[in-house]
């Protein structure tokens, strides 16, 4: 089974925000008081006329009571018997965010107490101009290409090869200066998604 199209991951987040928005007995304006998104945004992102940012989606999911994993697609069904283990390549469930960063779920399941993603970041893309910060620890390994990491006051550049680890408290952001792309592998304890 092939992973997840960008159309879908589209749909599944836009269809689960406002299904739980619904069950939440929210409109969308209550929603946009809530998080501080426009109405017309969080519109689009249902209608799936837009892809989220990294921010976006974070702040919907604690107005709404749920992490960001929540909008992961499900995970396809398989006959694979190491299932509860592995994730093989072709399984991975993933997201699309709008400044061209995909995150891709490598870690088989999100109830133990660490999450791993592989992060792609097209040139130009990052979290977002605005530090944010969650519980926990977080470690990242460079792949390919090039990262700059803000971990509260500090500039880090990273290159292939590199690692970096900081508690997840500090308000931090990500972002590809190019002029390739980057892949990173990210280990997330407890998990974020």
């Amino acid at each position: 089974m092939a992973q997840h199209s960008v159309r879908e991951t589209q749909t599944i987040v836009g269809a689960r925000m406002r299904e739980l928005r619904k069950a939440r007995k929210l409109t969308l304006k209550g929603l946009a008081e809530r998080t501080g998104l426009s109405v017309g945004y969080l519109s689009q992102l249902e209608r799936q006329d837009a892809d989220p940012s990294i921010r976006a989606l974070n702040v919907i999911g604690k107005a709404l009571g749920v992490g960001i994993n929540w909008f992961f697609p499900a995970p396809p069904e398989q006959d694979d018997p190491d299932a509860d283990l592995v994730v093989r390549a072709e399984h991975r469930r993933a997201l699309r965010f709008d400044s061209g960063l995909k995150d891709e779920l490598i870690s088989p399941s999100l109830s133990g107490q660490l999450e791993m993603v592989l992060t792609t970041f097209e040139p130009g893309a990052g979290s977002g101009d605005e530090l944010y910060s969650h519980t926990g620890e977080e470690a990242g390994y460079i792949a390919e290409g090039q990262l700059e990491v803000t971990v509260g006051e500090r500039v880090i550049h990273l290159r292939a090869g590199d690692t970096v680890q900081f508690p997840s408290t500090e308000p931090h952001r990500y972002y590809n200066p190019g002029p390739g792309k980057t892949i990173m592998v990210w280990a997330v304890t407890p998990p974020h998604y």
